[in-house]
This record gives C-alpha cells, sequence and structure tokens, in this order.
C-alpha cells in the first residue's frame, strides 16, 4: 500500500469489528466512533444486515432490469425531498453523485462554470476534484472553477447580505469573462470542509436566487449532513427554507454498503436523458436498495432524526461548558450530531493546528475516535452514529477534558 492511502491517526488503528458506537481493533481495544457517519443508525445494525443478507440470498445483478427495491428507495426518497425533486438517480459514492450533478447542469445550463466554498470537498472524481480546493493548491485550481469565501466570515461584518453578493457577482463575472459562465454553484449544506457552521440566516436564498438569475442551477451536498443528522430537518439545506434544483446523498444512505444518489426535477433530467442518459452498473443494484431501504426504516421507527436534535443540544451544551474551562476552545459550533470544537492558540490567537492533532490522536489513545477539519485542520469534527446518546457525549466530554489538560 505504501503511501497511498491516508490514514488519520500517527499509529494507525486495525478495525476488526463494529457494534453500535463501538469499534474494536485486532487486540480488542474498544473505541467509541464520534466520527463516522457512514454507520449512520450504528455498526453493523441487525435490522440492515438482515436486509442485506435477504436480499444478497435471492438476486444482486446490474441495474439493467426491474426490481422493486429500486423503485421503492426512489420513492421514498423523493417522498421525503420538498418542491419538484422528484428523478432519483441512483451510483455508488458520493463522489460520483456529485460528478453526475456537475453533468446534468452542465447539460441543462450549457455552461460549464462551477462556484464552490474556498475550503470544499465534494469528492475525488477528476471533475469533482477540481470542485474540493480543501485538496490542493490555490494556484492549482482549474480555471473553470471559482471559489467564494466561506460564509463564516460574513456572520461578524455588518452588511453582510451586499458583502456576498458582491463577491458572487466578482466570480459570477470572471466565469462568464472567461466564457464559460455559471453552471452551478454546489454546498455542502453544514460546510463541513470550510469548518463545520450552518451559513447565516438567509445565505442560501440570496445566493440561490442570484444564481438562478444568471441561467446557472443550485446544487445541495447532503453526502455528509443528510439522513436527519442535523437534527431539525431531514436535509442541511432545510434550516435556510430553500429547494435545491440538485440533491446529491451518499455516506450513511447504506449504512456503509456502497449506495448513494442524485436527486432533481423531471424537467431538469427529461433535458439531461434527451442527450445523454446514465447508467451505472452497480448503482441501485438490488442489495444496495434493499440496505437503503433499512437505513430508512430504521430513522423513521426509531426516531433518530429527533434523538439528533435533543442528544445533539446535549452533547453541544456540554462542550460549551467544556469550552469555559480552557482557552485554547474558541468555539463550538455545528447542529445536531454534527459538531465542530474550534482551537485557537490563546496567546498569539492562531489556529492551533499541532495541538488540535495532538488532541485527535490523544483521543484515539484513550478510545475515542474523533477526526479534525477546517482550512487550517484545528477544528475537531464529531458527526458519531445516530444512535449516540447522552452518556456517550458524557464520555467523550470528559477525555476531551483529560487530554486538554494534558496540553498544558
Amino acid at each position: 500500500m505504501g503511501n497511498a492511502n491516508s490514514l488519520f491517526y500517527s499509529e494507525p488503528l486495525h478495525i476488526v469489528r463494529g457494534e453500535d458506537v463501538w469499534l474494536y481493533d485486532a487486540e480488542g481495544k474498544k473505541y467509541l466512533d464520534v466520527y463516522n457517519n457512514v454507520a449512520h443508525v450504528g455498526h453493523s445494525n441487525p435490522h440492515v444486515v438482515e436486509a442485506i443478507t435477504r436480499q444478497a440470498k435471492a438476486l444482486n445483478t446490474n441495474t439493467r432490469y426491474l426490481h422493486e427495491n429500486i423503485v421503492d428507495l426512489a420513492e421514498k426518497i423523493t417522498k421525503l425531498m420538498p418542491g419538484e425533486l422528484s428523478v432519483c438517480y441512483f451510483v455508488c459514492s458520493g463522489s460520483e453523485a456529485n460528478d453526475l450533478a456537475l453533468q446534468i447542469a452542465r447539460t441543462y445550463t450549457k455552461k460549464q462554470g462551477c462556484l464552490v466554498s474556498e475550503n470544499a470537498y465534494h469528492g475525488n472524481t477528476t471533475a469533482v476534484f477540481q470542485m474540493s480546493p480543501e485538496d490542493f493548491a490555490p494556484e492549482t485550481r482549474q480555471e473553470w472553477v471559482h471559489t467564494l469565501p466561506s460564509p463564516i466570515k460574513y456572520q461578524q461584518t455588518d452588511q453582510a447580505e451586499v458583502n456576498y453578493l458582491k463577491d458572487l457577482s466578482f466570480a459570477m463575472d470572471n466565469l462568464d469573462d472567461i466564457g464559460v459562465g455559471t453552471a452551478a454553484v454546489i454546498f455542502d449544506s453544514i460546510f463541513s470542509s470550510d469548518g463545520i457552521f450552518l451559513p447565516p440566516s438567509g445565505y442560501l436564498k440570496t445566493i440561490y436566487g442570484a444564481v438562478r438569475a444568471s441561467g446557472g442551477l443550485t446544487i445541495a451536498d447532503e453526502v455528509q449532513s443528510g439522513f436527519g443528522r442535523t437534527g431539525s430537518y431531514m436535509w442541511g439545506f432545510s434550516h435556510d427554507g430553500v429547494v435545491p434544483d440538485i440533491v446529491t446523498l451518499g455516506k450513511p444512505m447504506g449504512n456503509g454498503y456502497p449506495i448513494a444518489a442524485v436527486v432533481t426535477t423531471d424537467e431538469i433530467a427529461q433535458t439531461y436523458n434527451k442527450e445523454y442518459g446514465y447508467f451505472n452498473t452497480f448503482g441501485g443494484n438490488p442489495v444496495a436498495c434493499a440496505a437503503g431501504l433499512a437505513v430508512l426504516e430504521i430513522i423513521k421507527k426509531d426516531q433518530l432524526m429527533k434523538h439528533a436534535k435533543s442528544t445533539g443540544l446535549y452533547f453541544y451544551q456540554e462542550l460549551i461548558k467544556l469550552a469555559g474551562k480552557y482557552e485554547l476552545i474558541s468555539d463550538v459550533r455545528g447542529c445536531g450530531l454534527f459538531l465542530g470544537v474550534e482551537l485557537i492558540d490563546p496567546i498569539g490567537k492562531e489556529p492551533a493546528t499541532m495541538k488540535t492533532a495532538e488532541s485527535v490522536d490523544l483521543l484515539s489513545k484513550n478510545g475515542i475516535l474523533v477526526g479534525k477539519t477546517g482550512p487550517h485542520s484545528n477544528v475537531i469534527k464529531m458527526r458519531p452514529p445516530m444512535t449516540f446518546n447522552k452518556q456517550h457525549a458524557d464520555r467523550v466530554v470528559e477525555k476531551l477534558d483529560e487530554v486538554l489538560s494534558s496540553l498544558f
């Protein structure tokens, strides 16, 4: 494998088993998983495992054929969508979903340019990698991609709307000047790679309106924030009361079984299908759709969205209390079970990038798995399985307290 695969911790973990919010390594050590949103309804959820097993015993093939699971899952997902979002394409990953969304937007608008936030991550295909400035130096950015300042930069300013409309106008004018125009704007609804936060109220409405007025489409990347994770709504974009033209889904959709989706309107889909159409050998296969259906059933039956809201609020409040104890914690933010703890050097007021990395490593050694994010990698990223409860939150806060105290 060499250096081809990026690992999170200085001492790589050899995980061999998972159960609910817990992961176990080859030596039997137990870890509380506070990062892995792929296992949306808990690792090895029995209902999902049974659904996958039952369908695998009956049939798994490509998607050239009719199958009830495919139709059922598409109908259930589109019923959860607002407005006219009624057509569902199944793919295998969030990267594929965002790649297809870009293809659809370009076909519909006859334009090529794309707007993204300045530290966005949308995947690793050739196209969407270029839409992921988190992963490359600014000077290597392709000219058809233009970045917008992170919305958090407007939260502490007067005339925020005037300022971000000015930045948006500059970006779209730039794309027009080089002859590509604006095909779409795409945002991760909780701006995870930009530092984890909901944008200022009205931000998405204003940006969406301006992009549509120019002939472009709006894409909501719900690969990380979707399926009730933010607590109050099934989809993160709903926090600002908007309805995108295209929605992409991924990571948690199959609880670890590869499945993702693109949802759009019939009008947009018809335009794309007339010119190209779409086929994906494994996207939406019967077993993948069985997993997706089981995940939706668990979310509804166990009221996991409501649980994410109440547990997330409790977790947030406990982290705020901890922030009062350490000047190193400059902010706690996020929504539901998607939270970030930002660390800033209290003396130099610079991002505490090294201390964040140390904290993440020490937490893993203490049986707590988290990640890090943000432009300076100084935000501790927490997005556990949706079955995470208040006792688990207490354990995280206790261990984070111990780790932070050890750094001084």
